[in-house]
């Protein structure tokens, strides 16, 4: 799974146990990994868990805005 830290905040839709979609901001500092299941990712989104909590982001934003610093 791959790791990458945010180096600035980016909007992403967190996905709720009961499969709510809101709409969060993750913080600068965030270490997100790469999601294995994607069936709650929405569509031209990447899934990401952070805080073993599943979101979707936005690739543009992951690409500009994080760094990777693990692949395992």
């Amino acid at each position: 799974m791959t790791r990458y830290r945010l180096s600035a905040p980016i909007p992403a839709i967190y996905h709720t146990p009961d499969g709510a979609e809101l709409r969060v901001t993750l913080p600068a500092g965030a270490v997100l990994v790469e999601s294995v299941q994607q069936r709650r990712t929405l569509i031209g989104m990447v899934g990401m868990h952070w805080d073993s909590r599943p979101y979707s982001v936005h690739l543009r934003d992951l690409l500009k805005k994080a760094e990777r610093v693990s692949t395992a």
